[in-house]
This record gives C-alpha cells, sequence and structure tokens, in this order.
C-alpha cells in the first residue's frame, strides 16, 4: 500500500525508517533543515529544507510536498513540541482516502506526574477530518543494572513496527520504571 510518506525530521533519529521505506515503495518527501544535503546522499526521496518552528514556512513546505508528490498517505513526525503536528494534520490524507500521521513523542510524554501530556498532543491535531492519528512514544531500553536511551535503528524499527500495526498508540523500548530512564 505504498503511496506518498512525509517525514518531518527523518534525516537524524528517523533515517533508518526513511530508508526502508523507500526500499517498502513509498514516494518519500522528507522535510528537516538540511533535508537536500541528506536526500543528496540518499536515492529516491525528495527534499525540503524547512524548520518546523516556522508555523507559515512549514505549511507552504508541506502544501508543496503534498502539491509535488500528491496526497500525503503516510506522516511521522518528531518534534519538540505538539504544535507543528497541528499544521501536518491539516494536509495528512484527502477527502474520502484518509491517511495515518504517526506523531513520535519523547519519554516525557510518559511522565506519570504529567497525565495529560499525550491528551494535550492529541488536541492539537482535532478537525483534520481526513487524518488518522497515532501516536509513538520513545522510552529507553533496561540492561544490566541501568538503562540506555534508544538508538536510532530501535527508534526506526519501533516507528515502523507501529506503523505496520497501526495501534493508536506504541511505545518505542519500555517506559517503567520512569525513575530508571537514563
Amino acid at each position: 500500500m505504498a503511496g506518498h510518506a512525509l517525514v518531518v525530521g527523518g534525516s537524524g533519529m528517523l533515517a533508518p525508517a526513511v530508508r526502508s521505506l523507500v526500499a517498502r515503495g513509498w514516494r518519500v518527501s522528507l522535510v528537516a533543515r538540511r533535508a537536500s544535503a541528506f536526500v543528496r546522499r540518499e536515492p529516491g526521496l525528495v527534499g525540503y529544507d524547512c524548520n518546523y518552528n516556522d508555523a507559515d514556512a512549514f505549511g507552504s513546505t508541506l502544501d508543496r510536498a503534498r502539491d509535488g508528490e500528491g496526497p500525503i498517505a503516510l506522516a511521522i513526525g518528531w518534534f519538540h513540541t505538539p504544535g507543528p503536528s497541528s499544521v501536518v494534520a491539516p494536509r495528512v490524507g484527502a477527502p474520502g482516502s484518509p491517511g495515518r500521521f504517526f506523531h513520535v513523542l519523547g519519554s516525557a510524554a510518559a511522565d506519570q506526574s504529567q497525565p495529560d501530556v499525550l491528551a494535550r498532543a492529541a488536541r492539537t491535531v482535532e478537525g483534520a477530518p481526513s487524518c488518522l492519528y497515532r501516536q509513538v512514544v520513545l522510552g529507553f531500553v533496561l540492561e544490566g543494572e541501568g538503562a540506555r536511551w534508544l538508538t536510532h535503528d530501535e527508534i526506526s524499527g519501533g516507528v515502523l513496527k507501529a506503523i505496520d500495526e497501526d495501534a493508536s498508540l506504541s511505545t518505542i523500548g519500555v517506559t517503567r520504571p520512569w525513575s530508571a530512564r537514563p
């Protein structure tokens, strides 16, 4: 079911996922601050240099990607704040043909002292009728007596698994015990 996939921030920790999507037959638009440099090294991608913190420029960039490659059937976005998801969501899918948006969230989304983080993030995409919103929470790995953060390959593999399973909420690694996080 390959089509047009949009990946925001895919030149770093999501780079292995981007490569895998291309190998799976997706037309991938990559939006990142230095997307053009990444695309020069990776065939099969269209790159758009943009900082998602500039909402107007970000929206225009997403429109160019959609206009150039077709409706966005799959979107993946890793943002440090939930705000940019409100720019992505209305551009995902098309009337009668919804698309899926996998919002990658940092481990803080699993902090029990802030139980509303996931709900707040979900509210940023309300009113996007063609967008099927999914959340992917990054955790950590317990090893022996300690813990470590996830590698880029583990993150990308977990995001791809979330896409394949199409769950509304996925966690990569573990988030408990919270006190054990690195």
